[in-house]
């Protein structure tokens, strides 16, 4: 299991770089006048500088979609599906998706336009400026077996964003309660917002209890602390430090996005 993307994707250290995009139909942000072409423009646009600089993979996520709904409304489920099928019919890269904060969205979304992958929470239970979230991840498990979709892997969030966990154990134990009970094929560990460094320590113990299953970094990796941050876990989900002025919402920055992988691929090409 360990090797779940080194056997995928032949990469020993597995690299996913965001597409966030501008906020969908049926949430308050969503720019009605510009509207689908307007969203499916700019994702095509970060896409692609991504895979132009090297990037193992991308990631689509509707960061934009706040406040983000535990049960995803079906136009915005259906509007991502659109863009994704619009932005992956041009390129020839593995591809997630993360529905903030509906797995069963998210996973419908990669049954439905190919992905690999989808960033969820399948255990635990978390309050804060989201709300109480208490994920279903039976459900989406159950999903995944009726559609046949096994071979779309699920990262499992084991930190919350912008949240405190009601569960006061530690990391580690949320994260092998995760393989054991979640069945999540790797996990990820993120500091406590977007953008925010994760504790180095608590990705090594982390690691150290599910020896076996993939650690992601999930928040806060840059060019300046990456190759650390690959000592202790096996991929990285990067957005925010790649993006224009550092800002999670802001366009990918192609200098950025190229400044990280060339620091990368310094120790691990």
């Amino acid at each position: 299991m360990k090797t779940l993307f080194k056997d995928r994707y032949k990469h020993d250290k597995f690299i996913v770089g965001m597409v966030h995009t501008l906020a969908l139909p049926g949430s308050p942000l969503y720019d009605r006048t510009g509207g689908m072409k307007k969203l499916v423009k700019q994702a095509k646009k970060e896409a692609k500088i991504l895979v132009d600089n090297g990037y193992h993979s991308v990631m689509y996520c509707n960061e934009s979609d706040m406040p983000y709904l535990p049960v995803m409304a079906p136009e915005t489920t259906a509007a991502m599906t659109d863009l994704v099928a619009e932005c992956q019919s041009d390129l020839d890269i593995p591809f997630g998706i993360n529905m903030l904060i509906d797995p069963i969205s998210s996973l419908s979304i990669a049954h439905a336009t190919g992905g690999e992958f989808i960033r969820c929470f399948l255990t635990g239970s978390y309050v804060g400026d989201i709300g109480h979230v208490v994920p279903d991840g039976a459900r989406t498990l159950r999903l995944r077996a009726e559609l046949d979709a096994q071979d779309i892997a699920l990262i499992c969030n084991v930190t919350p964003g912008f949240s405190i966990t009601l569960d006061s154990r530690p990391t580690p134990q949320v994260a092998s309660g995760a393989v054991f009970l979640g069945l999540a094929d790797s996990v990820c560990v993120s500091g406590p917002a977007a953008a925010k460094e994760a504790d180095l320590q608590k990705i090594s113990e982390t690691a150290a209890a599910v020896p076996d299953t993939p650690v992601m970094v999930g928040t806060g990796v840059s060019e300046s602390n990456i190759l650390k941050m690959a000592e202790v876990s096996d991929g990285f989900i990067i957005g925010s430090s790649i993006k224009v002025d550092g800002q999670t919402l802001n366009e990918v920055d192609p200098k950025r996005a190229a400044a990280l992988m060339k620091t990368f691929n310094s120790v691990y090409a």
